[in-house]
């Protein structure tokens, strides 16, 4: 695997045998490897998508939006020292402001909202994913709008983009303990909202 650097290259040998050694892939993509990011593309891609799809209700701004927030990830990551890039956070960090710059624009009003959330799959569902994926889209939807701004960006980047509470806490700007009390209180109010509709 060549890289383009002026970095010798011995001094970035790294070992990505291990196709989940993602500091490896990041110091990869950092030099500037492609199919370095594009691993890291592919890893992301379904919470990125799960995430701007949450923010619109519209599959293809979903598609456009998440393609514009890799686009400016790939634009900026050898800029980012590794010591302070927590990659999942700082990509919703990209996702949050590429979904506001949609909002601004003007575009999102000619989005259609005809399509369903995907489910996220997986075996080892919380009780809090199962909640959600029992409900529907429009009343998940409607209670989620009832929640203060913080709760519902919360639960949206714990459990549509799939944030582990380190992560969500870095994206929100906020300790782990502060995440866990804000989840708490989020899902506690969002179940009570459910119940009444």
């Amino acid at each position: 695997m060549s890289i383009q650097t002026s970095v010798p290259t011995a001094a970035l040998h790294i070992d990505v045998t291990d196709e989940y050694d993602e500091d490896a892939l990041i110091r990869l993509a950092q030099a500037g490897d492609g199919a370095a990011f594009g691993r890291l593309y592919d890893r992301y891609l379904p919470s990125i998508y799960r995430y701007t799809y949450s923010k619109t209700s519209s599959r293809s701004a979903a598609e456009d939006l998440t393609s514009e927030t890799f686009l400016r990830a790939f634009r900026a990551i050898a800029r980012r020292p590794r010591a302070h890039l927590n990659f999942a956070a700082w990509l919703v960090t990209i996702a949050r402001n590429v979904v506001i710059d949609h909002h601004r624009s003007g575009w999102s009003r000619l989005a259609i909202v005809t399509d369903e959330v995907d489910p996220q799959v997986d075996d080892a569902i919380g009780p809090e994913q199962a909640a959600l994926a029992s409900v529907s889209e429009a009343s998940l939807r409607n209670a989620l709008d009832r929640l203060p701004d913080d709760q519902r960006e919360c639960l949206l980047l714990r459990f549509f983009a799939g944030l582990s509470i380190n992560e969500t806490a870095v994206s929100m700007d906020r300790t782990d303990g502060a995440i866990k009390q804000l989840q708490f209180r989020a899902t506690n109010r969002l179940r009570r909202i459910l119940k009444d509709l």
